[in-house]
């Protein structure tokens, strides 16, 4: 992408990120735990999902009868200001929008952005520019359960649903330093000098506040209307650098994982959800006219 000066994502997106990988770890530990016992006790199972967005909507839900949401936050700080919209569906669907202004001694410096994530990639970039994208693993792990025979997917798609009654009763028993905005409770984390608020239930974050800036909600829509076309890539994405898998990450292994699942093991799908999840990187421009590509 072009050159600019990160002023979210770097810091935010590792307390984001550091709370819902303790979470998901967390969560893989004791299901283990338990698995070892006789695996968690399962009620009467609902209808088994019969497409991948209806497998990844399991895997990703949203709470209460919500189809999807959508949250605007306020974005301060000194010579800082912006406005930031964050959407999501179940299924893990993502799409952040933001608009940053600063003010650089006598010029006026302005930036926005569009973070979009499906089933299939994650796609960022300033206004303008064709962006980065790379692979959303989701959708690989939604057909590898696609090719299971009706009586395998069972026993995942029950394990998932009682994964998530362990965190739901997880939050209930260990609260933790909780907070409200805007009349949702939201975990309390420190992470060195910055202080972040995160609604577990959908990962996303409900106020930031670090040294140089503050990001917090300003409004929560729960049954956001969202455009049919709000999650698909735009043409200039089509020119985006392909951001290729870290050397050192792993190989992941879809079978496996969705075997691992049924078994009350939640630890390497943790990892896959919350690897679609974070805050994006939110950058202003230098000073400097930007050069166009040519």
């Amino acid at each position: 992408m072009a050159r600019g000066r990160a002023w979210l994502g770097g810091r935010a997106a590792v307390c984001a990120c550091a709370v819902a990988l303790v979470l998901g770890c967390k969560l893989g530990r004791e299901a283990d735990d338990k698995s070892s016992e006789g695996g968690p006790k399962v009620e009467a199972a609902a209808a088994m999902p019969t497409s991948e967005a209806e497998f990844l909507a399991e895997l990703v839900p949203l709470p209460g009868d919500s189809e999807a949401i959508e949250v605007r936050y306020a974005i301060t700080g000194p010579a800082l200001s912006g406005e930031m919209t964050t959407s999501i569906t179940a299924g893990g669907k993502r799409r952040d929008a933001w608009v940053l202004r600063s003010t650089a001694g006598d010029t006026e410096l302005r930036a926005a952005g569009t973070t979009i994530v499906n089933a299939e990639q994650i796609w960022t970039a300033n206004e303008g520019e064709a962006g980065e994208i790379r692979d959303n693993h989701l959708a690989e792990l939604a057909r590898a359960f696609m090719r299971l025979e009706p009586e395998a997917r069972a026993p995942v798609v029950e394990s998932i649903r009682a994964w998530h009654r362990l965190l739901a009763e997880q939050r209930e028993e260990s609260r933790g330093d909780r907070a409200e905005v805007l009349g949702v409770s939201c975990l309390q984390t420190r992470v060195a000098a910055q202080n972040v608020c995160m609604w577990e239930e959908t990962g996303l974050l409900l106020r930031y506040e670090g040294s140089a800036f503050t990001i917090e909600a300003t409004e929560i829509d729960l049954a956001a209307k969202l455009e049919a076309d709000a999650f698909l890539l735009p043409r200039a994405a089509a020119k985006a650098e392909v951001q290729p898998a870290p050397s050192s990450g792993p190989a992941y292994d879809y079978d496996k994982i969705l075997d691992e699942i049924a078994a009350g093991s939640y630890g390497k799908v943790s990892v896959l959800v919350v690897a679609s999840q974070g805050v994006p990187t939110l950058r202003l421009p230098d000073a400097e006219p930007k050069q166009q590509p040519g």
